[in-house]
């Protein structure tokens, strides 16, 4: 067989077979075709199909076992934090509202935790998110109704929360949930109108913060957070 752009039909096939494990087409368990079957199913060449298989079996989708055949796992307990991603733009709607509320309530539970560090540390570092505050109050002054804009200063409102608990684990869970919470966040501000109510109660948790008062910060932050998942769970419905 001539093998005509091998990483473009690999992506392609990775693709394919991604999402016919996520919407249930295969079930954990089950076996694929032999690999020579899959060349020949999808008219692809063996080194296609070996890549598929390996890069589908190091994302925990698939496995392969010591007698050679491939075998699809249950991925919601082998699979990596990069399925978030991929369950997002599958078509399994169940699946897929559920681990949003799923991420939604530990992403609320990690900013909480980040919040009462805060309050429990002196030293703590706040110029940048002092600085993204300021953007926010200047926004409020004179709303500029751009997707981006707000997207970038609510995106970075918590990281910078996050990363103010100088704390290294949750920096890193930042990281792994950046692509995530950057979906939700512009589900989120496709309604304009959410902007000004959102960056009102950001200044409001940040004065909380320089005013020492732990429990006006906790509840408006636990405000913003279920309203956000309110929203988006509503819009995905």
């Amino acid at each position: 067989m001539v093998e005509i752009n091998s990483s473009n039909m690999t992506s392609v096939l990775i693709k394919k077979i991604k999402n016919d494990i996520i919407n249930g087409v295969y079930q954990p368990g089950d076996r694929l075709l032999p690999l020579r079957e899959l060349s020949i199913k999808y008219d692809v060449s063996r080194s296609v199909v070996n890549s598929v298989v390996s890069s589908l079996s190091a994302q925990g989708y698939l496995s392969v076992s010591p007698r050679h055949y491939v075998v699809v796992n249950d991925f919601l307990q082998t699979g990596t934090l990069k399925i978030l991603d991929d369950v997002l733009d599958s078509q399994n709607q169940k699946l897929k509202l559920k681990l949003v509320k799923d991420v939604l309530e530990y992403r609320k539970t990690i900013a909480t935790q980040a919040l009462l560090i805060i309050f429990q540390n002196d030293d703590v570092e706040l110029s940048n998110l002092s600085n993204i505050i300021d953007q926010q109050r200047m926004w409020l002054k004179e709303p500029i109704n751009d997707l981006s804009v707000l997207v970038n200063l609510d995106m970075l409102f918590h990281q910078y929360l996050l990363e103010s608990t100088n704390n290294m684990v949750y920096k890193l869970i930042y990281r792994h949930f950046e692509s995530f919470s950057l979906k939700m966040i512009t589900y989120f501000y496709q309604n304009y109108d959410l902007a000004a109510q959102n960056f009102t109660l950001y200044v409001t948790i940040f004065d909380a913060i320089i005013n020492k008062d732990e429990k006006l910060a906790v509840d408006t932050l636990s405000k913003v957070l279920d309203q956000g998942a309110t929203f988006v769970l509503r819009l995905m419905n």
